[in-house]
């Protein structure tokens, strides 16, 4: 409805309520020649009250509505003039593109052609600024942290969408619970019918029975009172008693109490203060756990697993494959870093409060790998240090996305052709594993090595013809380090036992962002080495094939895992 519509539609309203008025008005004169009650006349009275109101309040509306009108009418009036003058330079303007077509430069080129020119060069100036812009960690190597205001976060997925439904396809076959075989500790549930849901009568016939089984979980408070004895030695005279390990105080909470705890905050990564909120409701029986009972737990079993440690950490320097990367966490509101080293079956987490060299050398492990042990990593420069001899393997997913980043920045087609040439030859060797054959041939490896160097001579050309551009700096980066680091990046072609990316890691270290988001920083840096150390036992325990809350449960019993125990019940 514009303003004129609602002008005359209040326009008609005001109309309306003076009609009713000029009639309630006759009824009053009615009323007061007493053709009705004194009660009737005072409630006619008040009407013809709210009546006037409405009118007041209508005749304001009214107003303020033909004020409107008469703005639009101005506005619409402007608007036509303002047209008028547009048509005009319209037909101006178009009076000079016709006398620029014929009109012609020095080298033969009409000015529109030139005009052209210029238009496509900027529209393809766009283009490439708009690819800038639109960069995000599906196009580029660039974390979700940095990802601009203006957007959305992007996590890379390889997965393409299809048309298909959510859940199950057709044909899949459905997973539902069995029946119970072993009836001998189901506990009975009956379900009376006194009366039929339909009619109400309570003249039924029973004519059989319908089971369905129900699995579910009890958490029960368990008191326990434990009994020592206490003896004198007839040989010598002293006195001893009979002790148990786990049991130091005269009151404590329990194995699976403690590990409950563990497993909220170091499985579940919730925070200390919910973990106790939710601990002290799991039950009927509220359990007066404190927040500094909490915080201490996590620092007595990391404790208990420095030895654990120990052997996972020697374990990855007898390895021959290791897997490595950092990432950033906050301790104290400052940045600090959490540190991943593993393969398939080892998990080694540790925590400083700088991502520099020193931090590393204090994990004493890539110092201690011989030449003959491959690490796979994301061009960390620190792995490139004199001090170590180990096998350098570059990640070539991030490669890829950084080619991926330069092609859209500048267009280059070296750096799409590298991408492809990297991305065809992963995929025939995935095809020949399928088949258990573990090698290219020597003619492929020459083939992609050939076309590897003239990609990367194509990749100067490129660059120095527009080596002065905002893209030019990291292109010539890239450039460098592919031939630089070649060896390193091309290992997997010639080795089908050098992995091509470095996953394991990023997958391993996801658990520590999803801590860093869920249940916040950590206090200082021994409860970021409290956190690591744990998690060092859980995720091994886990790769082991081992259920993360029995390992905790084995830990706070006493008696943890041992990295041999884990490998002799997994086969490795």
């Amino acid at each position: 409805m514009d303003l004129k519509e609602a002008f005359y539609k209040q326009k008609e309203e005001l109309r309306a309520v003076k009609r009713e008025l000029q009639t309630t008005q006759k009824k009053l004169e009615r009323f007061q020649k007493d053709l009705a009650s004194n009660e009737t006349f005072k409630k006619q009275f008040s009407h013809i009250k709210g009546l006037n109101l409405k009118v007041s309040e209508l005749t304001r509306l009214l107003e303020r509505y033909k004020t409107l009108y008469e703005q639009g009418k101005d506005q619409y009036a402007k608007l036509i003039e303002r047209f008028s003058h547009l048509e005009y330079e319209n037909r101006q303007l178009q009076w000079e593109i016709d006398c620029l077509k014929g009109r012609k430069t020095v080298d033969g080129t009409t000015a529109a052609e030139e005009a052209t020119a210029k238009i496509e060069a900027l529209s393809n100036e766009v283009a490439k600024l708009t690819a800038i812009i639109d960069r995000d960690g599906t196009t580029a190597g660039i974390p979700t942290s940095k990802t601009p205001i203006n957007k959305n976060k992007v996590i890379p997925n390889s997965r393409e969408k299809t048309e298909k439904s959510k859940g199950g396809q057709p044909g899949h076959k459905k997973h539902t619970l069995e029946p119970f075989s072993d009836l001998s500790d189901v506990e009975p549930v009956e379900h009376p019918l006194a009366h039929c849901p339909l009619c109400g009568s309570d003249d039924l016939e029973e004519i059989g029975t319908i089971d369905k089984d129900e699995l579910d979980y009890e958490v029960r408070v368990v008191k326990k009172r434990h009994h020592f004895k206490k003896c004198r030695c007839k040989c010598c005279g002293k006195i001893v008693r009979s002790k148990d390990s786990a049991l130091k105080a005269d009151n404590q909470y329990g194995p699976v109490i403690q590990a409950m705890a563990l497993a909220s905050m170091d499985l579940g990564f919730v925070s200390i203060n919910r973990t106790r909120s939710l601990l002290r409701g799991i039950t009927d029986v509220s359990l007066p756990l404190s927040e500094g009972y909490l915080s201490k737990l996590q620092k007595r079993y990391a404790d208990k697993l420095t030895d654990f440690c120990e052997e996972v950490r020697t374990a990855c320097i007898a390895s021959p494959l290791i897997y490595w990367d950092d990432t950033v966490v906050f301790i104290n509101t400052v940045r600090a870093c959490m540190r991943f080293y593993g393969n398939d079956k080892l998990a080694l987490y540790t925590a400083h409060l700088k991502k520099n060299l020193p931090g590393v050398l204090e994990d004493k492990l890539l110092q201690c790998l011989p030449p003959t042990t491959k690490v796979m990593h994301d061009h960390n420069t620190i792995n490139y240090n004199a001090q170590f001899i180990f096998q350098n393997v570059e990640c070539l997913q991030h490669l890829e996305r950084d080619l991926k980043k330069v092609y859209d920045s500048s267009g280059h087609q070296w750096a799409a052709q590298m991408k492809e040439l990297i991305t065809s030859t992963i995929h025939k060797r995935k095809q020949l594993i399928e088949n258990n054959i573990f090698e290219f041939d020597q003619s492929t490896i020459t083939l992609f090595m050939t076309k590897f160097d003239g990609l990367l001579a194509s990749g100067y050309k490129e660059y120095f013809r527009e080596c002065n551009r905002y893209f030019s700096q990291f292109e010539n980066a890239l450039l460098l380090r592919l031939e630089g680091y070649k060896e390193n990046y091309t290992a997997w072609v010639e080795d089908f036992s050098v992995p091509t990316t470095n996953n394991l890691s990023e997958r391993s270290l996801r658990y520590i962002k999803i801590k860093d988001k869920v249940s916040g920083q950590f206090q200082n840096e021994a409860h970021a080495q409290y956190f690591a150390r744990i998690r060092t036992y859980i995720e091994t325990c886990r790769r082991n094939g081992i259920n993360e809350f029995q390992a905790i449960l084995r830990l706070t019993s006493g008696s943890p895992y041992t990295l041999q125990e884990l490998y002799s019940q997994s086969g490795a």
